[in-house]
């Protein structure tokens, strides 16, 4: 690392404290602490892979106050997106989900009657689990917004990340996961975290569903097969690996293995799950993509021997399971933060470009920048046990 990297770094470093120094002492001067909450309201907005990566801070702060009243305030962003709603339903840990759109709060009188409905409630205590990249004006907005719907005390008000020298940051640093970042903020404000648990409430209907699914596509199977789950999309474009590089691995896959390939993902990826199996034979794979739901998506993880991965809220559906990945990783995040929580995964990431790492054209260098040897060796290491 170069002497200008070091102090590239080190601004970093004292810009967050500097940022976070300030938001603390405005939550001090808001708010006042509180020993027994009665009324809690979590705070975290976000799709699948964010919401699957609170989980177990939302376990945590149930096990924390196990008798107060808990609802998680939160929104996926605009109506259709999937988020919490599709996650946590009737899950034990909340007591009310209270979700919002972003056509909810698109005039001043609807944010007027917003914060009005929340004062309501009288919370003692608002939790914020931060977005990873959000920032001073974000928070401190958030603040303003916890004091006007009148909750008593607060915390969670925290800069995590800035792209501030973003090709130093991702060069040299790694940070921990998602999962164990927003604990470490629960840490910092008194709650005690124990074992990391995910927790879901999936039916005996969604699981039977599963069952039935794959005993129509492939009778009973012993444990020695070997079912590779494939998702090869994602929210955006650029952190997407080439589907045709997925389609030569799923048929590696088969060749060598004789492994059985199933294709997960949304209504969007229909057409990318055919272009990948367009040359298997039927008995070879499931195209799951599209027919079942995330509950269901989790339900079926637990079948499989591991999944391959883009960088997107599918590898955490896995990961919450305990369904090891290989993840297919760009430059957009720094090292480590959206890795699957867990120890057998193989993340495959590309950095030291000569490009700049704020350029969509750079991001997308870095994941072609992974080959398919790359990932045909990920999965030998995997089937050999070596993993």
């Amino acid at each position: 690392m170069s002497i200008l990297d070091k102090i590239k770094l080190f601004i970093v470093k004292c810009y967050i404290k500097y940022l976070n120094f300030f938001l603390n002492l405005f939550r001090i001067l808001f708010f006042k602490k509180i020993g027994d909450p009665k009324n809690i309201l979590i705070y975290k907005i976000g799709n699948i892979g964010d919401i699957i990566c609170a989980v177990p801070s939302f376990i945590a702060i149930r096990r924390a106050n196990p008798n107060a009243k808990i609802t998680l305030l939160t929104s996926p962003g605009e109506k259709g997106s999937l988020g919490a709603n599709e996650l946590l339903t009737g899950t034990w840990y909340f007591n009310e989900l209270k979700i919002y759109y972003s056509e909810d709060l698109n005039s001043f009188d609807k944010k007027i009657d917003f914060i009005s409905n929340l004062k309501k409630n009288n919370y003692d205590l608002f939790i914020q689990l931060p977005d990873d990249l959000a920032d001073f004006r974000t928070l401190f907005r958030n603040l303003i917004f916890t004091r006007a719907i009148g909750a008593k005390s607060a915390f969670g008000f925290k800069i995590r990340t800035i792209q501030l020298f973003k090709k130093a940051q991702v060069n040299y640093l790694s940070n921990k996961t998602e999962v164990e970042s927003l604990l470490d903020i629960l840490k910092e404000n008194g709650i005690k975290v124990g074992k990391v648990e995910f927790d879901f409430n999936i039916t005996e209907e969604q699981k039977q569903k599963i069952s039935a699914l794959l005993e129509k596509k492939w009778g009973e199977f012993n444990k020695s097969d070997i079912i590779v789950a494939i998702s090869s999309g994602g929210k955006r474009e650029t952190n997407q690996w080439p589907v045709e590089r997925f389609r030569e691995i799923a048929e590696y896959l088969c060749d060598k293995y004789n492994a059985k390939i199933v294709i997960v993902g949304g209504k969007n990826d229909i057409n990318k799950a055919k272009f990948i199996i367009k040359n298997l034979k039927d008995n070879d794979y499931l195209i799951a993509a599209g027919k079942i739901g995330i509950l269901e998506t989790m339900e079926l993880f637990k079948k499989c021997s591991f999944l391959i991965a883009n960088s997107t809220g599918t590898i955490h559906l896995a990961a919450s399971v305990g369904l090891s990945a290989i993840g297919i990783y760009s430059i957009r995040d720094i090292f480590g933060r959206w890795f699957p929580y867990g120890f057998r995964h193989k993340i495959l990431y590309q950095k030291f470009l000569d490009c700049d790492y704020k350029k969509e054209k750079c991001i997308k260098k870095s994941i072609e920048m992974i080959s398919i040897d790359d990932v045909k060796k990920a999965c030998d290491e995997f089937i050999m046990g070596k993993i």
